[in-house]
């Protein structure tokens, strides 16, 4: 590693994690200038740039995305080595920060939050709500969960579950409209839509039908599109979660199935033995009956 000081490639994690150098600075108590001086230095010392510093915070490059992931490897076995010395290699402890979305974290995770909390006291949650596609070395993420298949090459996705899909709508929107009979008929109604882009896809055990539809409203947050059917704006495909479903929705077309979404739990592959992460991707599994 030649002349590489570690201790600048700790900072150099440290800065990433937080987000900027302000931060880490903050968190840190050493001066920004101090952090950004060091920084400096590592580039300079591995004959490469890292990152961009912006106004917004520090964007890595491609090959400071790599290098993270190698430091960051190379923190957590120092880390691992310590505890192992103090025996606490098998304890979860310490910060986990998790990405979710709106409909995931109130449907699903936080059914199962309360459990694992009271199983692993020494960790520290942290739950970003987001409905945005996220970089989660860039923005700190230890585990996200995903709808459909992630794509990456240093990433671990294990399936959770299927989550079913349907249709409803409220009763003030039906005196309105004529009620669909078949998925043919939903075309000509006010449609809000979430999941899989203009296509839906039904069904039944003779044949399948897909219904090209014309959004009246499309929206990244299912939330809003449940609060729309209440309001009796239109028909939603929505999940099914009964924590989610609401007294005043109507499920239309019940004997048609929608296709349901794959729910992943996704992290990075070298940081799988994590004892925080690793407790986490195991309680889940358990939840769901995976061995």
């Amino acid at each position: 590693m030649g002349n590489i000081d570690l201790n600048d490639i700790r900072l150099f994690v440290a800065v990433v994690q937080a987000g900027s150098f302000s931060k880490a600075a903050e968190l840190l108590n050493t001066p920004k200038s101090r952090l950004s001086r060091r920084l400096s230095r590592l580039e300079a010392d591995l004959g490469t740039a890292l990152m961009d510093r912006s106004k917004r915070g520090v964007l890595l490059n491609e090959v400071g995305e790599q290098f993270y992931l190698r430091a960051q490897e190379m923190m957590q076995a120092a880390q691992t080595a310590v505890n192992s010395v103090q025996g606490k290699l098998d304890v979860p402890s310490g910060l986990l920060r998790m990405s979710v979305s709106t409909e995931i974290g109130r449907g699903f995770l936080m059914l199962h939050l309360a459990e694992y909390m009271r199983r692993y006291p020494d960790v520290m949650l942290e739950v970003e709500i987001n409905n945005k596609k996220i970089n989660m070395i860039q923005d700190g993420i230890d585990i996200a969960f995903r709808l459909g298949m992630p794509e990456g090459d240093n990433i671990v996705a294990r399936k959770l579950t299927d989550i079913e899909l349907g249709l409803f709508a409220a009763e003030s929107y039906l005196q309105r409209a004529d009620r669909p009979q078949s998925p043919h008929e939903l075309h000509g109604h006010a449609l809000l839509n979430k999941y899989d882009g203009p296509e839906w896809r039904f069904y039944s055990k003779q044949h399948s039908v897909n219904i090209q539809s014309s959004n009246k409203l499309s929206s990244n947050d299912a939330n809003l599109l449940g609060q729309m059917v209440s309001d009796g704006a239109g028909i939603a495909l929505l999940p099914c979660f009964d924590n989610m479903l609401r007294q005043d929705w109507i499920r239309l077309l019940p004997e048609w199935e929608v296709e349901k979404m794959p729910l992943y739990l996704v992290y990075y592959k070298n940081r799988g033995s994590i004892p925080t992460i690793r407790s986490m991707v195991d309680f889940l599994l358990e939840k769901f009956g995976h061995k």
